[in-house]
Formats: C-alpha cells, sequence, structure tokens
C-alpha cells in the first residue's frame, strides 16, 4: 500500500471518529459542554498531537518565510472557522449523521480550488471523474438535509 494512501485511511478513520466525540461533549443530550469549552479541549487535543509529532517527526529542510507562515496560519483559520461552525451546529442540534454529509461537500470547493488554481489534474478524463464523483458526494449531503 502507498503511504499517501495509508495516510488519507488514517485520516478518515480520525475525522470519522472525532466528531462522534466532539458531539457526546457538546451535545445536551451528553456532557452539554458549551461550544466555546469544547473548542479549548479540542485546542489542547490538538496541542498535544502537534507537539508529539514536532518533537519526533524528520520533515527534513524548512522553508519558512513570510509567505509560507501566513498561508499555514490561514490554514489553521479556516479550519478553526469550519469547527467552531461545527460545533454551534452540534449544540443547536444537529445530527452527527446528516451533519457531517453536510459539512463534507466541502469536497466541491476542495476539488474546484485544486484543478483551478493548484492546476493538479492536467487531463480532461481525470478531471471530468473527479468533478463526477464531487458532484455525487454533494448530491448526497443534499439528500441528507431533506
Amino acid at each position: 500500500m502507498k503511504p499517501w494512501l495509508l495516510y488519507s485511511l488514517l485520516a478518515m478513520l480520525s475525522w470519522g471518529g472525532y466528531i462522534v466525540v466532539v458531539k457526546v461533549a457538546t451535545s445536551d443530550q451528553y456532557f452539554g459542554l458549551p461550544p466555546r469549552w469544547t473548542a479549548v479541549l479540542i485546542y489542547i487535543g490538538i496541542g498535544l498531537v502537534f507537539a508529539i509529532y514536532y518533537l519526533f517527526a524528520k520533515d527534513g529542510k524548512s522553508n519558512l518565510n513570510h509567505q509560507s507562515i501566513l498561508t499555514g496560519i490561514s490554514s489553521g483559520v479556516l479550519w478553526a472557522l469550519g469547527m467552531v461552525f461545527s460545533l454551534l451546529a452540534l449544540k443547536a442540534g444537529a445530527d452527527v449523521s446528516r451533519l457531517v454529509p453536510i459539512y463534507n461537500c466541502n469536497t466541491m470547493v476542495a476539488v474546484f480550488l485544486g484543478i483551478v488554481f493548484l492546476r493538479e489534474i492536467g487531463n480532461l478524463a481525470s478531471i471530468s471523474s473527479v468533478i463526477i464523483g464531487s458532484i455525487l458526494i454533494t448530491v448526497g449531503g443534499i439528500l441528507v438535509v431533506r
């Protein structure tokens, strides 16, 4: 198995499980923590994982400059905004089984940005299959809301 595929599957399992744990922490039917406290606890967990990763990872050469720092911080801000909105949705009574397909419609946003700005997919056949798959994911998200 290719390393990127293994990492992708581990990411899938991690992200698939975290939202259930977040619901248990935040939802009034379980612990009922306010979203801001859940966010603080998530932040602590993230800090622990990244501190351990930083201590043991061997990344090689660093290309830190103003642009790369701003890009990294921007990605963290966007992720955190998505997390805050997810916390608010869960606190407002969203079901995990409905919330996740809706926010995973982010696939269309990522695919569009990857194709247009990053020029990741070169040939028309590949672009077509990726777009069709992304549309099917989005349609699934829409069906869940009904």
